[in-house]
């Protein structure tokens, strides 16, 4: 009798498991889904965290370097072989798949005159390239030409555009298009509004000559959003050129305007001359 008290003492003071009751149906079905919730968590763990974690001889958690296969565009190669670095050419690539230019709206000339650049003004220039708004650009190609030409002048003067000065508001220039349906050529150095102009507006040949005017002491900061609602007054327009200063991304004071008359040409000359508008004020013909 003293061994078996001893017993129940130490099955007493060894925990309540042996004591438990067994489970009830309740209990069964919480312990069941619970255990049934373990492997659905543990699935949970994405493959890349499960991929940049490894257990090492001593059962410490160490991080690995995971490699992703890179995508590459169908012409990646072929900038490797026209000699451009790898990362001029990953920078390239990337402008390609994310579809702002393609291959063929390069031609031999743009390649080769990015491959003149060191790698670090070559990367700088494919970034302002893919900065720029090329919605309104027809020739790609001459354009990158031109920011490399840019880049270089500023490389001399040791300036750079900021912010402020990038253009015009591109919401504004946009619902001016949709309102008179002409188009718009943008080049780094000047903007072509129209040229010719649609159908609706004037479908006969070029005008002849009495027709252009030159408009000069034009704040730098204007563009057709402002400009085009002015001369439109006068009669329709065949073009609008706007010369632009690549330097600051502003304009150079001065555009052509060629109407599809010579009495909407003379009607702008008056129409200008007279402007009451404080912006127009200083403008002259």
């Amino acid at each position: 009798r003293a061994r078996a008290g001893q017993r129940r003492s130490a099955g007493a003071a060894g925990g309540s498991r042996a004591l438990q009751p067994p489970f009830c149906g309740a209990q069964r079905q919480r312990r069941g889904a619970e255990w049934a919730a373990r492997p659905h968590a543990r699935s949970q763990m994405t493959t890349e965290a499960m991929a940049t974690e490894q257990m090492n001889g001593n059962g410490i958690e160490e991080s690995i370097e995971t490699s992703t296969a890179l995508v590459r565009s169908e012409h990646y190669q072929t900038l490797l072989t026209a000699g451009l670095p790898r990362k001029v050419a990953d920078k390239l690539d990337e402008i390609y798949l994310a579809g702002l230019v393609s291959h063929s709206d390069l031609d031999e000339r743009a390649l080769d005159a990015l491959r003149e650049f060191n790698e670090e003004g070559a990367l700088s220039v494919l970034q302002q390239f893919k900065e720029s708004d090329l919605s309104h650009v027809q020739n790609k190609s001459a354009f990158l030409c031109g920011v490399m030409k840019t880049y270089r002048q500023r490389e001399k003067q040791g300036s750079k555009v900021t912010d402020a000065n990038k253009g015009p508001d591109e919401t504004k220039i946009k619902a001016l298009l949709e309102r008179t349906g002409y188009t718009l050529d943008v080049t780094t150095g000047q903007r072509k509004y129209g040229g010719p102009p649609p159908d609706a507006v004037h479908s006969g040949p070029q005008p002849n000559s009495g027709t252009e005017i030159f408009v000069g002491k034009i704040p730098r900061d204007l563009f057709e959003d402002e400009l085009v609602p002015l001369f439109e007054k006068a009669g329709p327009i065949w073009d609008l050129r706007l010369m632009m200063d690549p330097l600051t991304g502003l304009n150079r004071g001065y555009a052509f305007v060629t109407f599809c008359s010579k009495d909407s040409a003379q009607e702008a000359v008056k129409l200008v001359r007279f402007c009451n508008c404080y912006i127009y004020y200083n403008l002259f013909l």
